[in-house]
């Protein structure tokens, strides 16, 4: 019998990986100003994971699941000083990352360019993985509508349970534009991994993130009230 139990769970274990695979947190969506002292923005995103035989190909890898997954995550940020903010991120419905933003130059003013660092941990993948994660981001002055901003993110993930995957750390770059203010607006975003497959369901270990953020919009406020 706890053989038979072992073998459930690690079934288990494998099918919430897979289903996870788009998971982890990807997207920023956001530029390296933080939230304003006592307001509070909310986000939504929505980006497709792409990494088959091919890039944008919408092929299988070798475990015969596709390789492209699409990921949703929703956040909202609390402005804690004139360059901090904390953050609340749940990553496709299946975990909770918390993270902390410090501007390291730039005015306080949410179309001035800056530079900024953000660190988090929490949990994904259904609870099979505590997440630690890194990000730089640099942004740009306003020009016109838009503010543009890039950066680095780093992520590992570390098993909780005895039949999760071990993973290997995710390192990525992003570039991307905010369109419209910082407390509402559009966020266009492409991001590029190296993300080697724990479970092999890629050939390649390159993957292609484009996503789109949303900030302030209406249908947020009911997610989070």
């Amino acid at each position: 019998m706890t053989r038979r139990l072992r073998q459930l769970r690690r079934l288990a274990a494998v099918l919430s990986t897979t289903l996870a695979a788009g998971c982890l947190p990807y997207t920023v969506g956001s530029t390296a100003q933080t939230v304003p002292v006592g307001e509070v923005v909310r986000t939504s995103n929505a980006a497709f994971v792409l990494g088959g035989s091919a890039p944008f190909d919408d092929s299988t890898g070798t475990g015969g699941a596709s390789s492209n997954f699409p990921s949703s995550d929703v956040e909202v940020r609390f402005g804690l000083t004139d360059h901090s903010d904390f953050g609340l991120r749940i990553p496709s419905g299946s975990g909770l990352v918390v993270n902390y933003k410090r501007r390291h130059s730039g005015a306080a003013n949410p179309d001035s360019a800056g530079f900024a660092s953000m660190w988090g941990a929490g949990i994904v993948n259904y609870a099979q993985h505590s997440l630690v994660e890194g990000t730089l981001i640099w942004s740009g002055n306003r020009t016109g509508q838009t503010v543009r901003y890039g950066g680095l993110r780093v992520m590992q993930t570390f098993p909780l349970d005895e039949v999760a995957v071990k993973d290997t750390p995710s390192l990525g770059a992003f570039f991307g534009f905010r369109w419209g203010t910082s407390d509402r607006g559009v966020t266009p975003e492409l991001a590029i991994y190296y993300d080697k497959s724990a479970l092999d369901i890629r050939k390649r270990n390159v993957i292609f993130v484009p996503s789109v953020t949303l900030t302030g919009m209406g249908f947020l406020g009911r997610i989070f009230r």
